[in-house]
This record gives structure tokens, C-alpha cells and sequence, in this order.
């Protein structure tokens, strides 16, 4: 279906929409994974543990004997809380201005998504691949069946928060339509979220290489909310928004912003920081 719709980038209807999309995508993942960095690293230094952190990963200069089931559960635990309690603040926020038709309300959403994934990302990575949250699972002594099940809730509560956002998706078309038929749903979808995904996704990956496994599986993981939203979106009716005549085109400063933050992201972090 991807491929079916790839020469509609050539419009620049099509091609605005997915650039400002993804430009948002890029800048609330940023937001996202550097605030579950940086509380991981708090975390670490509670325990006054030695942490290198670079523009892909944390490393603990600590001996393997330092290590602790109350540290352990503390620095892994710590970035999926604290993307917990910001992701209920971006909901709350793009629920609060779902019928604003500027396009900032697109970053609240992508920011809900990527705190969400990193809140359930590192369980089903973790108990997969005993990386990151996986090692409070093994201190936990949990058993494989319960790794299993750790698995399964994560992704399935991945596909509910894909059903349950797909209208904020859809009222996102208002600012770019005066209306959004049935048959253009999925068209808008794809342009709005799985493109952008697919293409901040592909750039995240260039910057951040080297990535290991579990770093992989937590930038998949969000594609099952997308795949949710998509299949939640048929048989919806006309959605109508005012009739203000709308100019679609990409937004240059924000494409621009996007870019130079990911610039200093990677050149800034490029030589690891200790503490």
C-alpha cells in the first residue's frame, strides 16, 4: 500500500504534508529519548556511578560486583516512569487543542507516541533481548512465561493506544482540509503518520549508528500503534472543519528547525560526556 501511494509525494499537496509531519516526528523524538536519557543518568548518579553518554547510548564505567537489584531497578526503571508521566501530559495537551487547526498540535501527538513507546518499547524489547528494562526483569528472577507475557500486554497495549488516537490523527487533516472524505482517510494517514514514521525513523537510524538490537526494536515498536490507527480508520464518516480557505505548503522554519536541533544533537554528542 506504501508503494501504491509513493508517487502522490510528487504532489506538493502530498509532499508539504509529509515534510512538516516528519519534521515534528524528528523533533519529539528527540525530546522524548533525551529526557529518557538524562533521567537515566540522574538515576546512575544517585548510586554515584560513572556514566559516559554519547549521541546514540549511556555507558556504566562500573564493575559488574557494584551492581545491586536497587540500582539496577532505579537507572532502568527510571526512563520509562518519567516517559510515563510526560506522555500523559502530551495527550492531555493535543486532546486539549484536537480541534486547533495550526500544526503544533502535531508535535504533543508525536511526543505522546514516542514517550508511550518508551514507557512500553523497553518492556517488550527488555524481555525479548534482556537489554535495558529486561534487566530488572532478570533480577526479578521472572521466568520465560512471564517474560512471554510481559511481551504480549506491551504489544498489546501498543495496539490501544493506536485505536484510541487515531481521531486526533484524522483531526489533524484540518489544517491542511476544509474536509476529510472516507476515501481519502487512509491517503491522509499515510501521509500524516506512516511515511513520516518510515523516513524519521531511516534518519534517526543513520544518526545514531552504531545501534545494537535492543535499540532497533524500540524505534519498530511504535509502528504498531501506526498500523493500529490505519486499520481504526475505516468506515469513518465525512469529517467536516471550517471553511477557511486553507494554503498547504511545508513549513521552511520548522523543516530548518528540525534539522539544525539534529545537527546539534549529533555533532554535540559526537565525543562522549562523562559524569
Amino acid at each position: 500500500m506504501v508503494l501504491k501511494f509513493i508517487p502522490n509525494l510528487m504532489q506538493k499537496n502530498q509532499l508539504a504534508i509529509v515534510a512538516n509531519s516528519t519534521a515534528f516526528f524528528l523533533l519529539a523524538y528527540l525530546f522524548a529519548f533525551l529526557l529518557f536519557q538524562s533521567f537515566t543518568v540522574i538515576a546512575a548518579l544517585l548510586f554515584d556511578f560513572t556514566v559516559e553518554v554519547n549521541y546514540t547510548r549511556i555507558f556504566f564505567l562500573v564493575k559488574r560486583s557494584e551492581w545491586s537489584f536497587d540500582s539496577v531497578k532505579t537507572i532502568f526503571s527510571s526512563g520509562p516512569i518519567i516517559s510515563f508521566i510526560v506522555s500523559i501530559a502530551m495527550i492531555a495537551i493535543a486532546v486539549r487543542f484536537k480541534e486547533y487547526n495550526g500544526l503544533l498540535k502535531l508535535f504533543f501527538l508525536w511526543a505522546f507516541i514516542h514517550c508511550i513507546n518508551l514507557l512500553l518499547g523497553p518492556a517488550f524489547a527488555g524481555a525479548l533481548l534482556g537489554e535495558g528494562f529486561g534487566h530488572v526483569l532478570i533480577w526479578l528472577f521472572l521466568p520465560d512465561t512471564g517474560k512471554l507475557l510481559v511481551t504480549l500486554i506491551s504489544l498489546f497495549l501498543l495496539a490501544i493506544v493506536g485505536f484510541s488516537i487515531s481521531g486526533l490523527f484524522m483531526l489533524g487533516a484540518n489544517t491542511y482540509y476544509n474536509q476529510l472524505k472516507p476515501e481519502n482517510v487512509r491517503r491522509f494517514l499515510l501521509n500524516q503518520a506512516i511515511l513520516p514514521y518510515i523516513i524519521g525513523t531511516a534518519i534517526i537510524v543513520l544518526i545514531r549508528l552504531p545501534l545494537e538490537y535492543y535499540d532497533v526494536a524500540l524505534l519498530l515498536t511504535p509502528i504498531i500503534i501506526l498500523l493500529t490507527v490505519l486499520l481504526n480508520s475505516t468506515g469513518r464518516p465525512t469529517l467536516f472543519f471550517d471553511e477557511v480557505p486553507k494554503n498547504i505548503k511545508i513549513n521552511g522554519s520548522l523543516v530548518a528547525t528540525a534539522i539544525i536541533v539534529l545537527l546539534i544533537y549529533r555533532i554535540g554528542l559526537s565525543l562522549p560526556i562523562r559524569f
